[in-house]
């Protein structure tokens, strides 16, 4: 099992990570439609770039796990297949309705994943340049999951390496809803991220190859 848990720096630098933010803003208030940037209210697009910047630089938490499969598939997989393979998730659908391309998962896309017990948790895709990366918002406003978080961002990266295999790298910036239980919430939301990627690598590595 390759899985590590690290916190602290990814390999951009504070530098990067505020030059890249300066830039993503900018494409997320164009994104964004009127009603979307009403409806976020403190969540609005400078805050969003603001947390994808401290997300890369100086995660609250962040997994790497290595698959023998190649890139296309490994970022699908994380994107839209985690149904099968996480016990607490019936289905993952998406709503493209304010997407870039209304036809297909882009910039704007809501993931909807249905919890087995028909609860949901909304997450607008503000980064998508396949398959080398993917970031999302999580819409805790849209959403009917019980989470002790005011927000989270996740960010994804994908690198093939010499060997042929993928490394997928996954950084998360939230905030917990109290601060009275925050340490509480880092340490399960650290362990269920832990598990829920070990599974993802599990799953992976067990299809056979289809290159």
């Amino acid at each position: 099992m390759n899985v590590t848990i690290r916190k602290g720096y990814l390999l951009s630098s504070s530098r990067k990570a505020f030059v890249f933010g300066l830039k993503l803003l900018s494409v997320i208030l164009i994104s964004l439609s009127p009603s979307q940037l009403a409806a976020a209210e403190k969540f609005d697009g400078q805050f969003i770039a603001a947390e994808v910047a401290r997300a890369i630089a100086s995660p609250d938490n962040t997994v790497e796990i290595i698959v023998a499969q190649p890139i296309d598939l490994v970022f699908d997989a994380l994107l839209s297949r985690l149904a099968e393979y996480s016990e607490s998730i019936s289905d993952i659908s998406f709503d493209n309705s304010n997407s870039q391309n209304s036809a297909a998962v882009g910039v704007g896309s809501q993931r909807i994943t249905t919890m087995d017990d028909g609860k949901r948790l909304v997450q607008r895709i503000i980064i998508f340049e396949p398959p080398n990366t993917f970031a999302y918002f999580t819409d805790m406003a849209k959403s009917t999951v019980s989470v002790p978080i005011g927000y989270s961002i996740g960010y994804y990266q994908f690198s093939e390496l010499q060997d042929k295999t993928v490394k997928a790298e996954v950084s998360v910036a939230y905030k917990p809803s109290s601060r009275l239980t925050a340490f509480l919430v880092r340490l399960g939301f650290n362990r269920a991220l832990s598990r829920d990627f070990q599974k993802a690598e599990e799953y992976l590595n067990s299809l056979a190859r289809e290159d």
